[in-house]
């Protein structure tokens, strides 16, 4: 916690080396460090930074725009992991502890001082947790702008209801984030060498998650959301015998023999649907969080299924897929042996693999555009219109192979033969 300008910690040992653990709201935080590129390396005779002129730390925007939107949009968010802060002892003023092993930090007034300056010295800098801090700042500029925004607009109207609720609700909710609580490590004085160990070794022994996985949790959840009515499509269509894609989906934890994997993984599927819903993924996170009215105030042609799951017809998404691709399978044989349908280990025509199905996504996309509302969810609407694409030689790898250039050229064929 922060008392004053003292950092009250815990002091730990580990392999030797001593570090001090303690928790701030994010209000706190903020007062004695943010985020900078520049790279401290060493203080002058004035105990002033000197900085690195060649190394820049960075950070993706990607992700700090994700870390904003988690923090704005989620009503649960948290950040369990530690932030790593590098502590100079010169901006030390004294340390002191009392007999529960609970140390008081004092820092000097310059490090608060320096921290409220558009370009000033930060003297507690971050080895880990840039993009977080990075990303709590960005979400605290837009909640303030938006609060800016609405204060100015409310000035200069009659008194608007839906106005001062939002005010009201964007002031609790930036309250709110500055209150959040995190979990902060100090070392004091750590090298160059020693925060590029920390850094690297918390971030190289870190794995990713497979999108599979990711997908399948939101299936655990109660909450609604696109991921997990994207989820439940793909296993309804997985499991219905009598589904194009029946035992065709590599689901995440399946054992499969080798050799023997679906081409289609789930999280391929899963997004392909939420792609149809959601104008991006960036918005698709932003959609969980959305009552599902809501999304019917964006509906566009690229993103047929966005109006079906606002109005929660997910039963009409899963049967335009069924359909569809039913016509699909229907439509395309060579010597009475549908193109679709697999009967060897390894796919032997572009319907078969995972660019085709990305082809064939697009291709429906363009033909719901043109089929009336009541006959979506009938075979035959999409199989007139696909038969016309019948002369087309899918097992030619020569003109279609396996690769994602496929897509555009598969596409462009089958939507010119068809005239669409």
């Amino acid at each position: 916690m922060l008392n004053d300008q003292t950092i009250i910690a815990q002091k730990v040992k580990q392999n030797n080396q001593e570090f001090f653990v303690s928790t701030f709201t994010i209000g706190q935080i903020l007062k004695f460090t943010k985020f900078t590129e520049r790279l401290i390396v060493a203080y002058d005779e004035e105990n002033r930074p000197i900085y690195n002129r060649e190394i820049q730390r960075k950070v993706e925007d990607s992700r700090v725009v994700k870390i904003s939107d988690f923090l704005i949009n989620n009503p649960d968010a948290i950040f369990p992991t530690n932030l790593v802060i590098a502590l100079p002892s010169v901006i030390l003023e004294s340390i002191s502890t009392d007999d529960d092993n609970i140390y008081n930090l004092s820092l000097s007034s310059k490090v608060f001082e320096e921290i409220k300056k558009a370009d000033g010295d930060v003297f507690l800098t971050i080895i880990d947790g840039q993009h977080r801090i990075r990303g709590i700042e960005k979400a605290i500029e837009l909640l303030r702008l938006k609060i800016t925004n609405l204060n100015k607009v409310l000035r200069g109207t009659k008194e608007n209801y839906s106005l001062v609720s939002n005010l009201e609700d964007s002031s609790k909710l930036l309250d709110h984030l500055l209150n959040i609580d995190l979990v902060v490590t100090f070392f004091i004085d750590p090298t160059l060498e020693f925060q590029a160990m920390i850094f690297s070794t918390i971030n190289r022994t870190q794995k990713s998650v497979p999108q599979s996985l990711v997908y399948s949790l939101f299936g655990l959840t109660e909450k609604d959301s696109p991921q997990k009515t994207a989820l439940k499509i793909v296993l309804a269509l997985n499991s219905f015998e009598k589904s194009p894609f029946h035992n065709r989906i590599k689901l995440y934890g399946g054992s499969y023999e080798r050799n023997q994997s679906p081409a289609l993984t789930q999280a391929m599927m899963v997004k392909s649907i939420i792609d149809l819903i959601s104008t991006s993924a960036r918005e698709a996170e932003n959609d969980r969080f959305r009552p599902r009215k809501d999304l019917i105030k964006n509906i566009s042609f690229q993103m047929p299924f966005r109006i079906y799951y606002s109005k929660d017809m997910d039963d009409y998404i899963t049967d335009i897929l069924f359909c569809y691709f039913t016509a699909v399978r229907n439509s395309f044989t060579k010597n009475s042996v549908c193109y679709w349908d697999i009967n060897s280990s390894k796919p032997t025509n572009i319907l078969q693999t995972t660019v085709g199905y990305q082809a064939l996504i697009s291709i429906m996309i363009e033909i719901l555009k043109i089929i009336p509302e009541a006959e979506k969810d009938k075979v035959e609407s999409y199989q007139k219109i696909l038969i016309k694409a019948k002369n087309i030689k899918f097992d030619d790898t020569a003109r279609y192979p396996f690769t994602s250039k496929s897509v555009s050229i598969l596409f462009e064929d089958m939507t010119s033969a068809m005239g669409i």
